[in-house]
């Protein structure tokens, strides 16, 4: 479905810092408004001693922000560019994300430190990671290619689970309107030099029927949606300066998506580990890898020819996509007390192998053809930056990438298709990144970055194709990777309960990836109309985002948020129309903001709103989402030792608007009100 647009999916370099960040974890932060983050510079450093952009939401906000999924708690956070419907509310391949106005799937999201991006399409499915086993979320933006490698393109957002550094049990259980339920746990159990912990979630939804009321009929029912997830980590001290980690974690979901007959069914396996060596304080030599397996089958449904599109369907294509994920990286950090602060070097490896299997019916349920796509993928890159102090109050961090790319083993099996043994296809990058950050009295700091990142197109650009009676979009083996060079400058301010930070950025995007429409006679026989996907055009982003973070009160912290983006097309011979206009999905301004106050008794009341202006659905700007305000409402009270109860409400005012409207379904409206309420339990 995302497929369609014109900025595609992509695929996953990866560069993993588990080790890292669970020594970040149980490093007690400085101050309130200056917390460890590790994702913008791959090792702990305090939040007022960063030179980038970055937010960090903490687990004590996941739990006040009324939300199903993480993906619902990050877009109120600047720059981050999701869909107005939520993971469980949208067929799963338009679940993308992106960062700073790119659009498209142009961010590459970390589960402590490993990709969550899908590796065969690049979309992410938020609903993976239980709310309640999350300890933060670090989002950094602007371009993190050159220490993270693929898809860091706008920005990274890692997503930290809890530590298993102390015996504890976490508990929560909700339940309420649409037939809503979410149970989540943590448990650990931690020795002297050893620590096991279990997470496992469970959350289900009847959903709403999403589509406007003209484009109901019998065939309509609300997206519901099932999903299941468990993980086993364990963490081992082997001597004073050797930790061994390892996680496995199993996800399943069921959706049934706008119609009786349009079903999702997703299931993966993760797997990582990681080996750390500490000879001193100052040094650290890690080992890390990983795997995944996915498994994800897409019913999508037809209209029998002279039938109501609204009462009658039949199965008309089903996908089977399978596909496996393998990395691994050797990384090592050295520190001093000089000016020469820390030098950091990495290599990593990762190769993707997948398969698309389309099988074709008639409206009869007849099988008339099987269409196939798969290839392969391999990523060898290596990463060096140096942290330089030339001042006391001067920070300088330069980085730089070389990544190697090899696309082989191809197959567009497709009416029309290009076939078996497709070309192979090698390229190389080199992405370089300098940061300054210059401290000034009164809590001020300055910042600027200039870098430039790259995206690589992924299995499903490159060898899938999609079709519908009449229509078929190919993928394209020829394709290059995106390339991005951008430069930003903003100012800090962290003092006592306050930190305020701005950025204005601009960024230009080479090799865009686009299609273009084929001619009558480049279509095979029973297709009307036809595209392929190519690098064509240029794209500019430029735009401004602002978060404030203070505590007017001892029992009351006010946040807020804005982001401005201009991200247009400026060159695209295929379809000029696309010149100019906003890219889809991406509003111009965006507004947040949300109070946590404390009152008596502790009880917790926490108001949150944001407003969106009013979005384009396609490149063309024929298709058009609406500007909204939507209020939430979450509370929290004690009820005993280590035991609190909740409530929260989302879209408080039953706001209708349309919030997705590309073209390829019907207008659909954002979500309803909804209420939940439940218990979370903390025994340690």
């Amino acid at each position: 479905m995302s497929r369609i647009l014109p900025v595609m999916t992509c695929v996953i370099a990866w560069a993993p810092a588990h080790a890292i960040a669970q020594a970040a974890r149980t490093t007690p932060p400085p101050s309130p408004t200056e917390e460890i983050v590790v994702t913008a510079t791959r090792a702990p450093d305090p939040i007022g001693d960063v030179p980038a952009s970055v937010s960090v939401i903490s687990a004590a906000q996941i739990a006040d922000t009324p939300a199903r999924g993480i993906d619902d708690i990050l877009r109120r956070v600047p720059s981050v560019d999701l869909p107005i419907a939520s993971t469980d509310e949208q067929h799963p391949t338009d679940t993308i994300v992106s960062m700073r106005g790119l659009s498209g799937i142009r961010a590459l999201v970390l589960l402590d430190g490993v990709p969550l991006n899908d590796p065969f399409f690049g979309y992410v499915q938020w609903s993976e990671v239980p709310l309640d086993t999350i300890e933060r979320v670090e989002v950094v933006r602007g371009g993190g290619a050159t220490l993270w490698g693929n898809y860091a393109m706008g920005g990274v957002i890692n997503i930290l689970t809890r530590p298993i550094d102390r015996t504890e049990l976490v508990m929560a259980s909700s339940g309420g309107s649409r037939g809503t339920t979410r149970t989540d746990g943590h448990a650990a159990v931690a020795g002297q030099s050893y620590g096991i912990g279990l997470d496992v979630g469970q959350s289900h939804s009847d959903g709403y029927v999403e589509q406007i009321v003209s484009a109901r009929g019998p065939v309509s029912v609300p997206t519901s949606f099932t999903a299941h997830t468990a993980a086993v980590s364990g963490e081992a001290h082997l001597s004073e300066t050797l930790t061994a980690r390892a996680r496995a974690g199993w996800y399943d979901n069921d959706q049934n998506f706008l119609t009786r007959l349009n079903t999702n069914t997703q299931r993966n396996l993760r797997t990582t580990g990681s080996l750390g060596w500490r000879p001193d304080r100052r040094s650290l030599l890690e080992l890390n890898g990983f795997f995944i397996d996915e498994r994800f089958l897409t019913d999508n449904p037809g209209t029998p020819d002279g039938a109501d599109p609204l009462a009658e369907e039949y199965v008309q294509n089903s996908h089977l996509t399978r596909a496996q994920d393998r990395g691994a990286s050797l990384s090592a950090r050295r520190e001093w007390s000089g000016w020469l602060r820390a030098l950091s070097a990495g290599i990593d490896w990762h190769t993707i192998r997948g398969n698309d299997r389309a099988r074709i019916f008639d409206e009869t349920g007849a099988l008339t053809r099987t269409d196939l796509g798969a290839g392969a993928q391999r990523f060898v890159g290596g990463f060096a930056q140096a942290d330089l102090r030339p001042l006391p109050q001067v920070q300088v961090l330069a980085s730089v990438r070389y990544q190697d790319f090899l696309s082989y083993d191809g197959t567009d099996d497709t009416p029309g298709g290009l076939g078996a043994n497709l070309p192979h296809r090698h390229s190389n990058d080199v992405d370089p990144r300098l940061s300054l950050r210059w401290r000034l009295p009164a809590g001020f700091a300055l910042r600027g970055a200039v870098y430039r990142a790259f995206r690589a197109p992924t299995l499903d650009n490159l060898y899938r194709a999609a079709s519908v009676p009449g229509y078929i979009l190919y993928g394209n083996s020829a394709l290059a990777p995106e390339t991005l060079r951008g430069a930003e400058a903003g100012f800090d301010y962290i003092h006592d309960t306050v930190r305020l930070q701005a950025t204005a950025y601009d960024s230009v995007i080479s090799n865009f990836i686009t299609y273009r429409y084929l001619d009558a006679d480049a279509l095979p026989p029973g297709f009307d109309i036809g595209a392929r996907l190519i690098n064509a055009g240029r794209a500019r982003a430029r735009g401004v985002e602002a978060e404030l973070s203070f505590r007017a009160a001892d029992a009351l912290l006010v946040t807020l948020g804005y982001t401005y983006a201009d991200s247009v097309v400026t060159r695209n011979a295929e379809d000029p129309a696309s010149v100019g206009v906003q890219q889809p999905g991406i509003p111009k301004h965006r507004v947040s903001a949300g109070l946590d106050w404390t009152g008596p008794r502790g009880v917790v009341l926490s108001p949150r709103l944001r407003w969106l202006g009013a979005t384009s659905g396609d490149p063309d700007a024929i298709y058009r989402t609406q500007q909204h305000l939507v209020v939430d409402l979450g509370g929290r009270v004690p009820l005993g030792h280590g035991v609190e109860g909740f409530a929260q409400i989302e879209n408080l005012f039953d706001r209708r608007y349309i919030g997705t409207n590309d073209g390829f379904t019907a207008p659909l409206y954002g979500r309803p009100f909804t209420a939940t309420a439940g218990v979370r339990v903390k025994l340690d």
